[in-house]
């Protein structure tokens, strides 16, 4: 079978704590599906989402520990990153809320990562390993960066009181994009592991190329729909708001498409 395949070689030690973080991460992954298949905001969802976060913190906690033992710092960073997106997410749907401690530990621990990332970067012997260190420290410090400015304002905000705060910093728009990602970018991550763990060495390659694949779906269909709208409105606005490209297309009924 290849997923017992995959940890030939190893220590008996070594076997049971991949075995252990591959049933984690296939728990976390149809757990998920709870969450993904119901109602947002219902009771279904929530408890989906509560069993899913403990488990795929568990199952990034033992893999950090992994990647520590094994001296792997990539996979270090990979796992950290990981629990941001896990964290953040979660802590999205508390936006109306004031920032608590652990609000400002997940940008903070993150810029902490970066910072390791950039001091491993340029210690290490192989230029390759050391470019992605130090694009990942790039990443870690702009994100932290975006928290910690959004995190301000929100408690600047709050200071108005709590109806002015929710007009503003409580809008769908904001937080369910960020719980989104937060969450889809965790599910992908333990989602790999189950697949990479159950397809042979050889078609591993398989795995990144349809992650690649499915980005570039998704997006294309993203910016469809944003042409949608576009010609919709231009139907609607003056001629000298309507962009050039949306008046040489002719008017066509977008309204009920880019609903």
């Amino acid at each position: 079978m290849p997923a017992l395949g995959a940890y030939e070689g190893l220590s008996f030690a070594d076997q049971f704590l991949h075995s252990i973080h591959f049933m984690l991460c296939t728990f976390a992954v149809l757990i998920a599906f709870i969450p993904l298949l119901t109602e947002k905001g219902s009771v279904e969802h929530k408890f989906g989402g509560m069993i899913y976060l403990p488990v795929s913190m568990a199952a990034l906690l033992l893999a950090t520990g992994m990647a520590w033992h094994e001296a792997s710092f990539i996979l270090f960073c990979f796992n950290g990153f990981c629990a941001y997106l896990l964290m953040s997410g979660w802590r999205a749907v508390h936006e109306k809320e004031k920032p608590t401690t652990t609000d400002w530990m997940i940008p903070t621990g993150l810029a902490l990562l970066a910072a390791a990332a950039v001091w491993q970067g340029f210690h290490s012997s192989e230029g390759t390993q050391g470019f992605c260190l130090l694009m990942f420290a790039w990443n870690g410090f702009y994100l932290a960066w975006r928290d910690w400015t959004y995190l301000r304002a929100r408690a600047q905000l709050l200071k108005f009181g709590a109806s002015f705060a929710n007009e503003n910093i409580g809008k769908p728009a904001g937080w369910m994009g960020r719980h989104i990602a937060g969450m889809a970018g965790s599910m992908v991550a333990n989602l790999s592991v189950v697949v990479l763990t159950l397809l042979p060495l050889s078609l591993h390659w398989l795995w990144p190329a349809a992650l690649i694949l499915m980005a570039g779906i998704v997006a294309l269909r993203e910016h469809q729909k944003k042409q949608r709208v576009r010609a919709a409105m231009a139907q609607f606005l003056p001629p000298k708001f309507v962009s050039a490209a949306a008046r040489r297309k002719p008017p066509r009924d977008d309204i009920r498409r880019a609903a």
